[in-house]
């Protein structure tokens, strides 16, 4: 039986034990910030709303409710990405995360991360019972308006096959000489495993592929659409407001977008739009900014998915935490929450919109989206599988320092593990992991620096040819010297546009310890070698502050004008996860 995904991205029967939670009666109290018996109840939701989240749990913490006869609940909202926490609910929580604590409520993006976690065989560790949704987004692809109007919107009903049209017809040329400055069409995506408009970008995608006949997902022709479409990715991210952030800042700088178009949700667009890109409630703004690009949020033709941020109690939560978690819901769901849920471009649980949100994302041109079919757990599995050969390969030179600082405690002020621990040794397990993850078909090389030039260790070839001896030489490797790092960025960033391959990710991975002793270099020196006109024609170069005496703030610079992304491990704890996030771009 097919199932319409309108009004939730849910499939599948929720199975267990239902739990059932008496409703309490809530009265209104003076503010419980002086209260010491207050419940403590940890949240974690996921990023585009994450800032929201927190601003209501301040709210209901200074509202005074009691629940259950005068119990009362402090919130702790933090914010993750949807994926991540699937990981660490399904992994225990083992991971150490000195920044988030264990959740007892999850806020997901989306539904469709609860039944992934039932495909891992851990949905018991989600409490089972009627689910609530606090809103809903439809994803969209969100473009530049004059690369939008370029394709025929609003006029045309704009899907993925124009875009595997204009990717496969020698990109924006093919849409006027005038159109030809634009390069090749270049698509942000998230990584499916790790955000929800990715992952829900990926259903559409195979929705299109297959006419909506999810039983062709692997037939050679839903293969070639999609990876059709892939081809198009810049990179995927973990997080789409990694490419709003750099695409709001440059458009009144740059008279060409860096990127033709995200898959995201649409209240990030209305968000975008009215000046705050990073979905902080703070920056938003009562009218549009003066933006010389808006973005359109494009409904496509094929149909797309509503995005429907259920409100999820875990099963490790005490009654009491459950009583809280309860009162918790019922208090985002009340008007004056809801409203506050709107005013950020939110739709409400129902799936329906307003006046001036369709306004401002330019939806009322179009009306409203083709509601799509929603594939069963085993469906969406096969296609995640799936993507592993169909997404956009990567070319990839990993950057070592390895200068005589690595060679030290990574905290020399800590006598215990893993800090008194050299800072050399805890780095090579997390990138023979790393190694081990990558694609074989995908390209990997890895230099070294430290005093002078870089040093080539192993030349870029195909992971498949060139793991085991890279995995072999980490083992080896020992450091020496002093921190070349200017000069090793810019002879990095040569080495890859050298052999620049217009079909692949083309980026750098660049890890220090420190900052540069050499002087060969100015860091403006630097940031003019490595700026990005564009993503279809220049290297990534994602930057990894390794430790508290790393140059984060220009590692930060580097990875920005390069349009990449910074990451840094503060800890010991953090380095296995600066890894996997770097990596999950490629």
């Amino acid at each position: 039986m097919r199932r319409s995904g309108w009004l939730s991205l849910a499939f599948g029967v929720l199975t267990g034990t239902l739990v059932i939670v008496l409703l309490a009666v809530t009265v209104t109290a003076p503010s419980n910030a002086a209260r010491t018996d207050c419940v403590r109840l940890v949240t974690s939701s996921s990023t585009e709303k994450g800032d929201l989240i927190h601003e209501l749990a301040e709210r209901y913490n200074t509202a005074g409710r009691t629940f259950d006869g005068g119990r009362c609940a402090n919130v702790e909202a933090y914010k993750k990405t949807s994926g991540a926490t699937l990981d660490l609910i399904a992994g225990g929580w083992n991971d150490i995360d000195e920044r988030q604590p264990e959740p007892q409520v999850w806020l997901p993006s989306s539904s469709l991360w609860l039944d992934l976690l039932r495909q891992r065989g851990k949905g018991d560790l989600v409490e089972t019972g009627s689910k609530t949704s606090l809103a809903t987004s439809p994803m969209v692809i969100a473009m530049p308006k004059p690369m939008a109007e370029a394709m025929g919107w609003p006029e045309k009903n704009i899907g993925w096959r124009d875009v595997l049209e204009v990717n496969q017809s020698g990109g924006w040329a093919s849409k006027g000489a005038d159109k030809a400055q634009w390069g090749n069409f270049t698509l942000g995506k998230d990584n499916p495993r790790r955000s929800t408009s990715g992952l829900a970008a990926t259903i559409a995608t195979y929705f299109a592929a297959t006419g909506g006949d999810y039983g062709k997902i692997d037939t050679a022709e839903a293969v070639k659409f999609v990876r059709g479409v892939e081809a198009s990715v810049a990179y995927y991210s973990d997080d789409s407001v990694a490419f709003l952030r750099t695409l709001y800042d440059e458009d009144k700088k740059k008279p060409t977008p860096y990127i033709s178009a995200m898959a995201m949700q649409e209240q990030m667009v209305y968000l975008y739009n009215h000046g705050a890109p990073t979905g902080d409630p703070k920056q938003l703004e009562d009218r549009p900014a003066d933006l010389r690009r808006p973005l359109v949020a494009v409904h496509p033709a094929e149909g797309t998915m509503l995005i429907d941020h259920p409100f999820l109690t875990t099963a490790k939560a005490t009654p009491e935490q459950r009583a809280a978690a309860k009162d918790f819901s019922a208090f985002l769901l009340e008007s004056a929450q809801q409203d506050r849920f709107r005013e950020l471009g939110f739709r409400d649980p129902k799936g329906q919109g307003n006046d001036k949100l369709a306004k401002d994302v330019y939806a009322d041109r179009t009306g409203e989206p083709r509601r799509i079919e929603v594939p069963t757990g085993n469906q969406i599995q096969k296609m995640l599988d799936g993507w592993e050969y169909t997404q956009r390969r990567g070319r990839i030179l990993l950057v070592l320092d390895l200068s005589g600082s690595m060679s030290e405690p990574f905290d020399k002020n800590r006598k215990d593990k893993p800090y008194s621990e050299r800072r050399i040794d805890l780095l090579k397990p997390a990138i023979v992991e790393q190694l081990k993850l990558l694609h074989p078909e995908d390209e990997v090389g890895l230099w070294t620096f430290s005093s002078g030039p870089p040093e080539e260790k192993i030349p870029i070839g195909k992971v498949k040819d060139v793991r085991d001896p890279m995995i072999d030489l980490v083992g080896k490797l020992t450091p020496t010297g002093d921190t070349a790092l200017y000069r090793s960025v810019v002879d990095a960033n040569a080495k890859m546009r050298e052999g620049f391959d217009p079909n692949l990710i083309n980026a750098v991975v660049f890890l220090t310890d420190g900052k540069d002793t050499e002087g060969e270099y100015t860091e403006e020196q630097v940031l003019k070698a490595v700026d990005a006109e564009r993503l279809d024609n220049s290297v990534r170069i994602f930057t990894m502050a390794y430790g508290a005496q790393a140059d984060s703030r220009f590692l930060d610079e580097i990875a920005q004008k390069s349009k990449a992304r910074s990451y840094r491990a503060v800890d010991p704890q953090g380095v296995d996860k600066m890894f996997v996030n770097v990596f999950s771009n490629f």
